[in-house]
């Protein structure tokens, strides 16, 4: 592990959007469509967040049809957003 590759993928958590799509991915997974819903911005603004979460290595997907639906693949950034949900710091 280096310092500059963990510092690229907190830059990716350091976004609005993507703490929100993160703060859904822990209640239960979902699709780009729910997802899109959720943060009330385009499909290709929400798939470009996604693919940001996806690269950084905090979700991945399964593909569900002709779905993609995401959930939270790195449990440490859940429990970090767990604790930054609650205040905790």
């Amino acid at each position: 592990m280096t310092y500059e590759i963990e510092a690229r993928r907190l830059k990716a958590l350091a976004h609005p959007a993507r703490l929100r799509i993160l703060a859904r991915l822990l209640e239960k997974e979902c699709c780009v469509a729910e997802a899109t819903k959720c943060l009330r911005v385009s499909q290709p603004n929400t798939s470009q967040h996604l693919k940001a979460l996806r690269e950084a290595g905090f979700i991945a997907g399964r593909r569900q049809g002709t779905r993609i639906c995401y959930r939270i693949a790195d449990m440490r950034v859940a429990e970090l957003l767990t604790h930054i949900l609650k205040g905790e710091g």
